[in-house]
């Protein structure tokens, strides 16, 4: 139907350009004619005119002469004029001479008598029509004579017209065709044209004076059809055509001059005035079309029909194209509409200029208005401006730097109701630039209020958890503690050995533990390796202390094979390790009756930063299948359930086992073939050791220094477990301490009011008061907001420790307590009171910040010899620091202090001097603060350079002790200020 609209529609289109086009040929056309016309008309006159002009110059040869002219002197004349060539439309030139009836037989027998030009004369002469008149008018000269011979003697005397020239003396013209008859017998047209001729000197004031000189006439005869005839030649149009009217209107009543052709079906025609003498004349120009169109006439109608054929036919197709595509447009925007107003979501779109270009239905109505009340305006104009802005900022940032964006925000409608969103924010690029931004948001107000419920539940599960730690961890603090104290006093060797297994089976318990409040962090990974020196040798002795008994209760060997390319000391996790392998070992035996456990150890690949350390437990148990195999490190799971009716176990052990190879950065597997054994392997990397250890069988001692930061030291013990209080009293005051117990938190507060305390041991939880509100009121509480406060609690979990870190605790030691640790602690947080320091967070130790091995370790390729010689260096270096910085204070020279801070900075922080690095780098901004607030600030510089001193005495005690004593310098060596790093340090 639409193209044969279309087909319908071109068809007009070229009929109406086909006209207009033929019209404008044919107006051209008629132009041109019209010119062609007036161009003859123009040569028509011209030529008429020349013919009169002609005969007045005749006129003028009689009226000159002094006597009459004679025939021959007319004839040289007419032959002058070479009327061939220049009149070819000119037939005759004559002169008709007048004389009364008187002079009647004179004038006959003398022209009878004339001989110039025929010598015979005229003899036959007589004056037609026969008869005597009162005047005549003869012919007596013509040129040619030959063609009017018969004109020769004619009287035109009679002729009203020649009488009424004579009279008036003008020009005169036949009004009437002459028809001459040639001696073809040819019908001929011609015009007429006469001046009367007067004797030279004659008055011609009136008639009669004119008649009195009247000598005859002159004139010439005109052939029409020549005229006609030349004027076309002259113009040179093929096809014109031209017919003369004496007067008259030009229609068939009057006579033609000459005849034509039949005019053709389609000619061109006009009828132009021709001024004759005085006479009007009428001549119509007529020229058929075919004659006057040129090609481009000819072929332009049918171009213009064809182009508006076509043209219409393509200018209708686009339209028809350009309507569907819009129509098609318009359905799917609707659609699109359609799609976005039915979507969870709010959609918009936002230009540069912050105008919403779109928004669907559902964000309008979050707006409280209409999509087209939106549509087009800015941000500011129908959100609050504060919260507009706040949305331009996250928006902003995709047009600068183009990239996608996701973020929750909260949204407050306009009913008031406040609902969270997902939003999605995508870049729009034109040629290359961001020129609007797509936001597609999800209400997540459900999910947001269940991951409450979630994090309720799981606050609630850690709060569960702790107290669940702390019901486990007080006896086995218990535990720990009395074992340590009775391995101090034990003189029997049987009974050493017995406390021994006791104090480390209690340790692996304290691990055990550890594990089940970590469960959930493993799942997170969010679980924290520690980093210590220990000794292979030692934790496979720990293994078969643990395991020994149980094996050989089966009929088991235990047998331990350790590659002797490994290093005796290593750097890693030795709990987790042994945890694992204590897991891995008590699974051989419990599915094993007879036969050997092998635990190896083995080196896989070495380099300078550690190695990779294979552990396998091989047995000959009961073996597992593949399909068992594939699924056994999973949660709670275990190769047969009849396994646990049979062996026990919750297959809980594997997971952990597996999670933790993989935080020390190897993995877990098992080769097992069913009724042949199993080998359980594990891989860990671990590092080089950087502790210069003791053998392994004797017990670690307390550091001196340790010992007499603590002696003398009055230690409040605020702890409700009388067991706790036992333990920790025994251990302190074995160390030289005085120890005063309070049972909850609001005695510790009283007896701190009434006496000063160097430290307070902080339970967490405790009846009446708990450690964290204790806290918080000793750090409101001016004369008491100084003490220095370590949380001694079985609460292990970060949360806990984050919260008793936040509270104002300066340290955080949890239970079961190691109590070398316990005292290393202690007597670092009594040497940071001391000098002016802050305490360290998180569970790291003052003593470990004080000297970070790891980082000393790193920065010398944990080479022994260098560790040693570059740290003590560093105290020679230090020392000089210090006393420039001394010397810079006293001259007020702030600038040459905070350069020195800058350097031991580097320095402090290459040999792991952390807590001193620090006073360092507080030192070095010295230069940030300017000359006259530094010059008001003197006084606390000089209190930062007395702590610092003190703290370099400190590491020097503390090095000696972990390096032992300091190296002989070499001969040759320079000390410098800043501990040069070897190259990748």
């Amino acid at each position: 139907m639409f193209w044969g609209v279309g087909l319908a529609f071109s068809v007009q289109v070229a009929a109406v350009l086909y006209t207009l086009a033929l019209r404008m040929v044919e107006d051209d056309a008629l132009q041109r004619f019209e010119r062609i016309a007036r161009s003859a008309q123009s040569a028509l006159v011209t030529r008429l005119d020349g013919f009169g002009n002609l005969v007045r110059g005749t006129s003028a040869l009689f009226g000159a002469a002094d006597g009459p002219v004679t025939r021959k002197q007319f004839h040289r004349y007419v032959e002058a004029l070479d009327i061939a060539r220049n009149y070819p439309a000119l037939e005759a030139v004559w002169f008709a001479a007048a004389f009364d009836n008187s002079a009647r037989d004179v004038f006959v027998n003398a022209v009878r008598a004339d001989r110039s030009l025929d010598p015979a004369g005229y003899p036959g002469f007589a004056i037609t029509p026969p008869g005597r008149r009162a005047h005549h008018e003869v012919f007596v000269f013509i040129e040619p004579m030959a063609p009017f011979a018969d004109k020769f003697g004619l009287d035109i005397g009679a002729d009203p017209a020649v009488a009424g020239a004579r009279d008036n003396g003008q020009f005169n013209a036949s009004g009437v065709p002459v028809m001459v008859a040639k001696p073809q017998l040819h019908p001929q047209l011609g015009l007429r044209m006469w001046l009367p001729v007067y004797r030279n000197g004659a008055a011609q004031a009136g008639v009669g004076a004119r008649r009195a000189a009247y000598l005859g006439s002159v004139g010439v005869g005109v052939g029409v059809p020549a005229l006609v005839q030349g004027v076309i030649k002259q113009l040179a149009v093929p096809g014109l055509e031209l017919a003369l009217y004496a007067g008259g209107s030009g229609n068939s009543a009057d006579r033609p001059l000459p005849e034509l052709d039949a005019a053709p079906r389609t000619v061109f025609q006009a009828v132009l005035p021709i001024d004759f003498n005085g006479s009007l004349w009428k001549a119509r120009f007529s020229l058929r079309g075919v004659d006057l169109y040129n090609r481009f006439d000819r072929v332009f109608p049918l171009v213009a029909l064809a182009i508006g054929l076509i043209g219409s036919m393509l200018l209708y197709a686009l339209f028809v194209t350009l309507y569907w595509s819009r129509h098609t447009a318009v359905e799917q925007r609707v659609l699109l509409d359609t799609v976005l107003d039915s979507v969870d979501a709010h959609v918009y779109m936002k230009d540069r200029e912050r105008r919403f270009t779109y928004i669907n239905a559902r964000t309008a109505e979050a707006m409280g208005r209409e999509p087209r009340d939106v549509i087009g305006k800015l941000d500011r104009d129908v959100l609050p401006p504060t919260t507009a802005d706040a949305y331009w900022e996250q928006d902003r940032q995709v047009f600068e730097h183009g990239a996608h964006q996701a973020t929750q925000f909260e949204f407050v409608q306009h009913d008031g109701e406040v609902r969270q969103f997902w939003t999605v924010k995508v870049p729009v690029l034109r040629d290359g630039q961001v020129s609007a931004v797509i936001g597609l948001s999800t209400d997540v107000t459900e999910l947001h209020k269940l991951k409450a419920q979630a994090d309720a539940a799981n606050l609630a599960k850690s709060n569960f958890l702790s107290n669940m730690s702390h019901e486990i961890r007080t006896p086995m603090n218990s535990i720990i503690g009395m074992s340590h104290l009775a391995l101090k006093s034990a003189t029997s060797p049987k009974q050493r050995d017995y406390l021994e297994k006791i104090h480390h089976s209690s340790q692996h318990l304290r691990g055990i533990i550890d594990d089940i409040l970590d469960f959930s962090k493993i799942e997170a990974g969010k679980l924290d390796l520690e980093l210590l020196d220990f000794s292979l040798d030692r934790l496979m002795q720990n293994v078969a202390h643990q395991l020994g008994d149980t094996a050989s209760a089966r009929g088991l060997a235990l047998e331990f094979d350790i590659d002797a390319n490994l290093s005796p000391q290593l750097r890693g996790d030795p709990l987790r390790l042994e945890q694992v392998l204590l897991n891995f070992t008590a699974n051989a035996i419990k599915f094993s009756d007879n036969g050997v456990v092998r635990i190896r150890a083995r080196g896989l690949q070495q380099s300078d930063s550690g190695t990779l350390v294979r552990f396998e437990v091989a047995d000959s148990g009961i073996g597992m299948t593949q399909a068992e195999v594939a699924d056994l490190f999973a949660s709670f799971h275990q190769a047969d359930p009849s396994t646990t009716r049979k062996y026990g176990g919750t297959g809980l052990g594997l997971i952990i086992s597996k999670q933790l190879a993989e935080l020390m950065g190897g993995g877990v597997g098992v080769d097992s073939t069913p009724g042949a054994g199993s080998t359980f392997w594990f891989t860990a990397r671990l590092g080089k050791g950087v502790s210069f250890m003791r053998a392994e069988s004797e017990p670690e001692p307390v550091p001196q220094p340790v010992l007499d930061q603590i002696a003398g030291a009055c230690i409040l013990l605020a702890e409700d477990n009388v067991f706790s209080q036992q333990v920790c009293r025994e251990l302190l005051e074995q160390a030289g301490a005085t120890v005063v117990v309070a049972n909850n938190g609001r005695e510790a507060i009283a007896l701190m009011l009434r006496r000063r305390f160097d430290c307070v041991l902080m339970d967490l939880q405790m009846p009446v008061m708990d450690g964290f509100e204790t806290t918080r009121m000793i750090r409101s509480d001016p004369r008491l907001r100084d003490a220095v406060v370590i949380a001694l609690t079985a609460n292990a979990g970060r949360d806990d420790q984050a919260r008793a870190l936040a509270c104002g605790m300066d340290e955080f030691v949890t239970k079961p307590i190691s109590p070398n640790l316990l005292l290393k602690v202690i007597a670092g947080a009594l040497g940071k009171q001391a000098s002016g320091l802050s305490a360290t967070d998180g569970v790291v130790s003052a003593v470990a910040a004080m000297l970070d091995m790891a980082a000393l370790a790193q920065s010398f390729g944990a080479n022994p010899d260098k560790m040693r010689k570059y740290a003590f260096r560093f105290l020679d270096s230090a020392r000089d620091g210090l006393a420039d910085v001394a010397d810079a204070l006293a001259r007020d020279d702030f600038a040459r202090a905070a350069d020195n801070g800058q350097r031991m900075t580097v320095s402090a922080r290459a040999v792991g001097a952390m807590d001193f690095a620090r006073l360092c780098q507080e030192l070095a901004q010295i230069r940030t603060i300017g000359g006259c607030a530094a010059s008001t600030n003197a006084a606390h510089f000089f209190d930062l350079l007395a702590r610092m001193t003190a703290l370099r005495e400190q590491l020097a005690t503390h090095m000696a002790v972990e390096l032992g004593e300091p190296a002989t310098a070499v001969p040759g060596d320079m000390v410098v200020e800043a501990v040069t790093l070897p190259p990748g340090a």
